[in-house]
């Protein structure tokens, strides 16, 4: 007998779309064939909706502190709000001390999640300080299925300069690891506030002022030559403009080992939101900020042409109160916004329904890809006999609205309130577990797991 049987779904995978029955058992995919008769515990009717590998986010931050507050999602609202997301996997960022240990974080980490999480789960580490201590440390997460680590080009406490870069990235990459980078120039940013603090410029619309265009840019070419120079693997996340979009596209088709990741931040918005005057626009203090018209369109553009690869959310949520404790003065607003729960339904809606993305690439891009880049396939993100049984069943039917209200993390606010939605999520599977299911969970307790991952091959 089946654990679970879904009937007449319309499956989606990156190479193409196809109608079928799924069967699954001990959490795997067992049978895809059409008209499947077998007995189930459970008979799940698609009737025609999408069935699509559930999403893997590998960019979250459960919680991350900034401007003297911390965000306000921890494992257990942030992994449900994921899983009424369709969000099936998520990648989180351990956040060390200064010390350069690293490992005594992970076991932390590791107990809270195991008892919270609602949906699968790994980590990346991010690497504050490099010493002797640290590369020791490196070895021993890889051994422990921790593979990716994060490096900072940006803010007190985190960036770090070229030296102990090019030795972390020697290190990862000997270990067979992958280096993430926040790929925006520190010092530029500071004196560009600092300008800006000394002219009285520090009202929120001239926040991307104080993130000079030339910050992201240069950093990213700083980071594509040091990879270049070492031939290391490197993942540029949340790219915000064209011309680094184009960067990461001409390095990765040039054959270097270079991935590059955006946003839905910077895929629906302009910097027209830093400009309303109200006290919304604090919402939209992240980093790096939200850019120009054409940099949205080239973004769009750059996930259909392979420039980049994925897409994810930074989810970071603040309260409103700490969002607009500083009023209009951008220098106290904590930077992030929310999107674990909200990135399927905003890239189906503004990206396959708008005509922007194939439905096909929109898998690939947000399930098939990151399991790829991240060493989880094809265990997750394929609907292929012998991968995890991880689904979002999408209904394509209906319009509505983003509203805060009804979502289900612990933030009391979104960036997309009011914008459009097409379709809805109608269940999310886990492992073979409907855990969400008509806009309700139908798994009361958490049954995530930790995912430790491999070393990377080439």
């Amino acid at each position: 007998m089946y654990q679970l049987l879904i009937k007449n779904a319309h499956c989606v995978n990156p190479e193409r779309e196809f109608s079928a029955d799924v069967a699954v058992a001990d959490g795997k995919i067992a049978r895809i064939a059409p008209g499947i008769d077998a007995d189930a515990n459970r008979v799940l009717e698609a009737g025609g909706k999408l069935l699509l590998p559930g999403v893997i986010d590998t960019h979250v931050h459960l919680p991350w502190p900034s401007a003297s507050f911390d965000s306000v999602d921890d494992f257990a609202s942030g992994t449900t709000a994921a899983v009424f997301g369709g969000v099936t996997t998520i990648i989180e960022y351990i956040v060390p001390d200064e010390s350069g240990h690293i490992l005594p974080f992970l076991d932390r980490e590791l107990i809270k999640a195991g008892m919270t999480a609602r949906c699968d789960y790994s980590f990346h580490f991010i690497l504050r300080k490099v010493t002797a201590e640290t590369l020791a440390e490196m070895e021993q997460a890889v051994a422990r299925g921790i593979t990716t680590f994060k490096i900072y080009t940006a803010y007190a406490g985190f960036r770090l300069e070229d030296e102990p870069i090019l030795r972390a990235l020697q290190k990862a990459d000997q270990l067979g690891a992958m280096t993430c980078f926040h790929a925006e120039d520190g010092l530029l940013i500071n004196f560009a506030s600092a300008e800006l603090e000394k002219a009285g410029q520090t009202a929120i619309r001239y926040y991307p002022l104080a993130h000079p265009r030339m910050a992201d840019t240069s950093a990213t070419r700083r980071v594509l030559d040091l990879a270049e120079y070492l031939g290391a693997r490197v993942h540029i996340v949340h790219v915000n403009t064209a011309d680094g979009a184009a960067m990461i596209g001409a390095a990765h088709k040039a054959g270097m080992r270079v991935t590059g990741e955006t946003c839905p931040q910077y895929l629906g918005f302009t910097d027209a939101v830093y400009k309303s005057g109200k006290p919304e626009a604090a919402n939209y203090i992240l980093a790096p900020v939200i850019r120009e018209q054409a940099d949205q369109d080239a973004l769009w553009a750059a996930l259909v042409h392979d420039d980049l690869q994925t897409i994810a959310t930074d989810h970071c949520p603040y309260s409103t109160a700490q969002k607009q404790k500083a009023g209009d003065d951008f220098r106290g607003v904590p930077g992030g916004a929310g999107g674990i729960e909200t990135s399927l339904p905003f890239v189906f809606t503004h990206g396959v329904k708008a005509g922007k993305l194939a439905l096909t690439r929109m898998v690939e891009l947000m399930a098939t890809n990151p399991a790829k880049l991240f060493n989880l396939y094809p265990q997750k993100g394929v609907i292929a006999e012998g991968s995890d049984a991880d689904f979002a069943l999408y209904d394509p039917a209906g319009e509505t609205a983003f509203e805060a209200a009804r979502l289900h993390g612990a933030g009391d606010h979104t960036i997309l309130q009011g914008l459009p939605i097409s379709g809805r999520l109608a269940a999310t599977i886990l492992r073979g577990e409907v855990v969400v299911e008509d806009g309700a969970l139908a798994a009361q307790q958490p049954g995530g797991k930790f995912l430790p991952r491999q070393k990377y091959r080439e």
